[in-house]
């Protein structure tokens, strides 16, 4: 499991909203205030990120970017991987 396959699941799924500056129009500003722009935010935020896209498919919001099973079982392995 390498960070770029998890940054590119992250960037297709969650950076929609989870930005600087969020690419739907009907989001202003990062829910919560959690930005997933890099490897180190996603660090950050591992134990949320698990709860609501791996534990539970809360994330992405009414799975609006079609998130699969596959990509929630990767970014699960990795988060496993990356706790500290």
């Amino acid at each position: 499991m390498t960070d770029t396959v998890v940054m590119d699941i992250v960037q297709t799924h969650c950076t929609t909203c989870h930005a600087t500056n969020p690419s739907v129009d009907w989001v202003d500003e990062a829910p919560q205030g959690v930005k997933l722009e890099s490897i180190a935010d996603i660090k950050r935020y591992l134990d949320r990120i698990k709860a609501q896209s791996v534990d539970s498919d809360a994330m992405p919001l009414g799975n609006e970017t079609g998130m699969t099973e596959d990509e929630r079982t990767t970014l699960g392995a990795w988060i496993a991987q990356n706790k500290e």
